[in-house]
């Protein structure tokens, strides 16, 4: 084959070309560079029909430059050359279904005439793409011809400026994704081009800044808007079709002049994420997935020595970015991703990394990563492996939560932080967090530094420019991975840190945790990402401060546990022996993953047995020891919590206008609740056995006491949280109320409430709406002072006066919130259940008397529950309420008095009583509303029944036992009475008052059956 300086010489038309251009460089006579030259920056030799049209400098259809020969380009300066594969048809592209041919092709073709022929009339063309300053490329084809005059076009046949000058002369960038507000004066390649291994594409890095060397050499600074963009350009269109903003370094960091780091070389390869063709349904697949390795390290001037801008040495950077396949975007329009880039970042050990040599990075066909060159003399490989987008949280374009370049997500309102940790954004700014984390702890660790200072050096932009639900999400993991760090070696999140002393046991490991932890929100607050944070990001890091402080708790609390119980010998050797070597296997790794004490406190009860057959046989130091180690840590972490909460995390110590899962603390997860009402319930069975058998009760008594209260007051607020943020959760609801039914009459056991006041079971009971505690609590202690009368020398104790929670509903009231809540059982509100538990337990007259406090409860329990409907009318003529209570009296039909069966009839004089009542209510109720039927329709029957009581009277005066008790006779037996009285009479008066009574009867059937009444009567006038 020949090569590039073996060409044909030029002819007349070429030189005529050259005067176009502004003939060759100074002092060339042709060869080797004359020829290159030419064929760099000579237009192409056309028609004399096209030479119009070139000079017009019209755009084709493609929206490709024609440049004119008397307007030459001015970007002529070459950043970077590329050779490109030979031009596929569209066709072939879009049908073929195997993998493009490799990356390297030969530069020389075959002068055999036969295979020339039969491939293509055209003699064969080679391809190279040239990247001109300001980012304008260039394609040219160069001829393999040996023939003397060929009619094929040469030179550069294809121009475009990928980011084309705006009116103000910045650059037009907002298509990668830059937003809209930014201005960018000045661009340059910082890596040589690659191509894609399908030749379908080319990978450029560039560099956008806002001011241009010179000036920033004058000004003596780094420019702080400058940015890394890792672009894919499509080869078929010119366009860029991916853009990616690498914000791992950005700003001084990577500024021109005074950056403290320096792009090391650029490498393409395939993608392995195993991603089938078929997978794209949406359009034809033009362009196979790719994956681009960008190395960052620090210039040569700050390896030596030299001071910097930006005040420190930043690590290197492996930053990997997965460009998903190119789908077809129609005829004659721009291939479109299937998805966003994906992006990696993974900083280098500095201790085996220091920099890298200049443009040492490669691809590692091996592996699917890059190979890069150390200055230490090592050969480095690295391999990001992108999980598919179903397991990463992503699925196709559409669906993506998508990383915005400039750092967020694109849906921000959602503050459920457990969504977002799988976001790709989020790991990003996470390793960021970690990596600059790592620096500040390095640079700070003699002390004297300028904190503030060191933090705002150290700190990548992307950590501010992100948006505030990534920040949040990436500040809990990379705390999540300082805390779960290992002890051994002084290591967070996997790299060596710089510690005062290698922890020696594991409370030394927790409290140097502890200061890591303390210096990472004091890192955050000096970089001036805090305050970013939401509030949920600041709860979940306070949450691990505390699980920090509560595992040292738990762990000094076991030993001291373990040392009493050794001391006590109340055990065999063995049997101790086998204890604590459990205990210790339980605890085993507390100060290493302490994220999962939860998990620990859970190992460290199963010792005792989680079989109610194996619970019996639990001792006194087992019990204790579990429930003590986790009342001590949560102790702790609720003192911490009081102590820190304003101090270093900038949220209050309990604000309850947060509702939400994220704000939820630690202490109150489901884990913790679970083990907490584990032993609960074990003290509830077996407490009064195991404290029976102890050897030192009175000790054991106090401290047990000290344990229960704990533990309740933990539980019962525990379920509050969750509670308060979902009240709608029924399981939550189901589970909130065992634990009130558990814990309260734990409060009330003798061992806790030995002084039977019960003040702290009515505390909780009031606090949490436990109804059926409040209700027996204050009826317990209620029974004392009751019934001393209004001249009792001893008050009512209000401490226990459900009457005070009953008329409770101020805004004012202590008791006000019982008033919203209902119980989970019954679902009556406070008023009702109160009122319905006394009426369970036959209590009707605590009803009416309770009910006084909270009369409109007590009209719709009377008026909904039939065991107190005869004694409704006492309500209604209390609340004035006459009309009612007298239509109540009429309608009654047995007995309402005390002493009597439920349900016996009334008697006579009952029967009258109640009518009298009746008549005084109606004549009441008649002056409030006299054209009333109902009140017209009262009187009527109250009169009847009064004349059939007082005609009852007469005819039985001489029947009658005098107590009044006598049967109440309906009025046909009345009339039948009246008439043998009539009968057996011999006195006319005597006959004349039975006879009145008769028809006095009759009448009073009239208004029910008029044809009794004339019966009755008939039969009267008869007799």
């Amino acid at each position: 084959g020949r090569g590039l300086g073996d060409v044909r010489p030029w002819d007349d038309d070429h030189a005529a070309r050259e005067e176009g251009m502004g003939g060759a460089p100074s002092g060339g006579g042709g060869g080797f560079v004359s020829g290159l030259y030419n064929y760099m920056f000579t237009p192409s030799k056309t028609k004399a029909a096209e030479d119009d049209d070139l000079r017009r400098g019209d755009d084709d259809s493609n929206g490709r430059r024609k440049h004119s020969r008397t307007h030459p380009p001015t970007d002529d300066d070459i950043l970077a050359l590329l050779p490109l594969p030979p031009r596929t048809s569209a066709s072939t592209a879009k049908t073929s279904p195997s993998r493009p041919s490799p990356l390297k092709r030969p530069r020389t073709f075959s002068s055999d005439s036969s295979s020339s022929s039969s491939s293509s009339s055209s003699p064969p063309q080679a391809r190279l793409l040239t990247v001109h300053k300001h980012l304008t490329l260039r394609e040219y084809r160069i001829s393999a011809s040996t023939a003397p005059r060929s009619t094929e076009r040469e030179g550069y046949s294809i121009e475009r400026h990928i980011a084309p000058r705006q009116e103000d002369g910045s650059f037009d960038v907002q298509q990668w994704g830059a937003s809209a507000e930014r201005r960018y004066r000045n661009i340059d390649v910082v890596a040589p081009p690659r191509l894609t291994t399908d030749g379908r594409s080319v990978v450029l890095a560039v560099r956008v800044s806002n001011v241009v060397a010179g000036a920033v050499e004058e000004e003596g600074g780094a420019d702080a808007t400058a940015r890394i963009y890792l672009l894919r350009l499509s080869l078929d269109t010119y366009t860029v079709v991916d853009a990616a903003w690498l914000n791992r370094h950005s700003g001084e960091s990577v500024s021109e002049i005074g950056g403290s780091v320096a792009c090391a070389g650029l490498a393409v390869g395939d993608s392995d994420d195993g991603a089938a063709d078929d997978d794209y349904a949406d359009g034809a697949r033009v362009g196979c997935a790719a994956v681009a390795y960008v190395a960052f390290g620090p210039p040569p001037e700050i390896t030596a020595g030299e001071g910097t801008t930006t005040g420190g040495r930043l690590p290197v950077t492996v930053t990997a970015v997965r460009f998903s396949p190119l789908l077809s975007g129609g005829e004659g329009r721009s291939p479109k991703p299937a998805a966003p880039p994906r992006i990696r970042d993974l900083d280098l050990f500095e201790h085996l990394v220091p920099s890298l040599v200049a443009d040492s990075v490669s691809y590692d066909s091996t592996t699917g990563g890059c190979l890069f060159l150390s200055t230490a003399g090592l050969v480095c490989g690295a391999h990001v492996r992108f999980p598919p987008a179903s397991e990463a949280g992503q699925g196709r374009t559409e669906a993506i939560p998508r990383r915005t370049l400039e750092g967020g997500l694109s849906g921000e309102g959602n503050d459920d932080l457990e969504a977002s940790f799988r976001d790709e954004a989020v790991l990003a700014i996470k390793s960021h967090l970690l990596s600059s984390f790592r620096q500040y702890l390095g640079r700070t660790r003699d002390g004297g530094a300028n904190l503030p200072f060191v933090a705002r050096s150290v700190a990548p932009p992307s950590i501010l420019s992100c948006s505030s639900a990534v920040l949040s999400a990436a500040v809990v993991l990379a705390s999540v991975s300082i805390v779960n760090s290992a002890s051994a070696g002084g290591r967070v999140g996997g790299a060596k840190m710089a510690t005062t002393a290698p922890p020696d046991n594991a409370m030394a490991a927790l409290r140097e945790k502890h200061k890591w932890h303390a210096d990472f929100v004091k890192f955050l607050l000096h970089a001036g990402a805090y305050k970013k944070v939401s509030a949920t990001g600041r709860t979940k890091l306070r949450d691990h401060g505390e699980m920090i402080a509560a595992a040292g708790a738990t762990l000094s609390e076991c030993r001291r546990c373990l040392t009493e119980m050794d001391a006590g010998a109340d055990k065999d050797e063995g049997e101790a022996s086998a204890f604590r070597r459990e205990v210790v296997e339980a605890l085993a790794g507390t100060s290493d993953v302490v994220a999962d004490l939860p998990r620990r406190w859970d190992d460290l009860q199963r010792p005792s047995g989680t079989d109610p057959d194996m619970d019996m046989d639990m001792d006194m130091d087992s019990m204790m020891l579990t429930l003590s180690c986790v009342c001590r840590g949560l102790g702790e972490a609720f003192r911490y919590r009081a102590n820190e909460s304003t101090n270093l995390y900038d949220i209050p110590h309990h604000d309850p206008t947060l509702c939400g899962k994220g704000t939820i603390p630690w202490t109150s997860s489901t884990e913790v609740l679970a083990v907490l009402h584990q032993q609960l319930e074990k003290i509830q069975l077996f407490g009064d056995s195991v404290l029976s058998s102890s050897s030192n009760y009175e000790q054991d008594k106090l401290a047990l006491k000290r344990l229960v209260e704990d533990a309740s007051v933990s539980l019962l607020a525990g379920y509050h949280d969750h509670f308060r943020c979902d009240p709608q959760n029924e399981e939550i609801a189901r589970l909130y109320d065992e634990a009130k039914r558990l814990a309260i009459p734990l409060l009330r056991t003798s061992y806790v409430n030995e002084d039977g006041d019960d003040i702290q079971a009515l505390e909780m009971s009031l606090k949490h709406s436990c109804f059926e505690g409040i209700v027996q609590i204050c009826h317990d202690h209620r029974r004392s002072w009751k019934f001393c009368g209004p001249f009792s020398p001893v008050p009512p104790d209000e401490t226990y006066d459900i009457r005070l929670m009953l008329s409770g509903t101020s805004p004012e009231s202590p008791y006000v919130h019982l008033h919203g809540s209902t119980d989970y059982r019954t679902g009556l509100p406070f008023c009702d259940f109160v009122l319905n538990w006394y009426a369970d337990r036959g209590s009707n007259t605590e009803v009416l008397e309770l009910g006084k406090e909270c009369s409109e409860a007590l009209t719709r329990f009377l008026r909904n529950d039939n065991r107190l409907g005869d004694l409704a009318w006492i309500h209604d003529l209390r609340i004035g309420a006459h009309e009612r209570a007298a239509d109540t009296l009429v309608n009654l039909t047995s007995s309402i008095f005390r002493g009597k069966d439920a349900g016996a009839p009334m008697d006579l004089w009952e029967n009258e009583q109640v009518m009298s009542l009746a008549k005084l209510s109606n004549k009441l109720a008649r002056s409030k509303n006299p054209d009333s039927a109902l009140v017209a329709r009262n009187s009527t029957i109250i009169e009847n029944s009064l004349n059939l009581v007082e005609a009852q009277r007469i005819l039985q005066e001489d029947d009658l036992d005098g107590d009044g008790s006598e049967a109440i006779l309906p009025p046909d037996e009345l009339i039948v009475l009246a008439v043998n009285k009539i009968n057996s009479s011999r006195d006319v008066e005597n006959i004349k008052k039975y006879g009145l009574c008769g028809l006095a009867i009759a009448h009073a059937t009239s208004s029910e059956d008029a044809i009794a009444m004339i019966h009755g009567a008939a039969t009267i006038w008869e007799a």
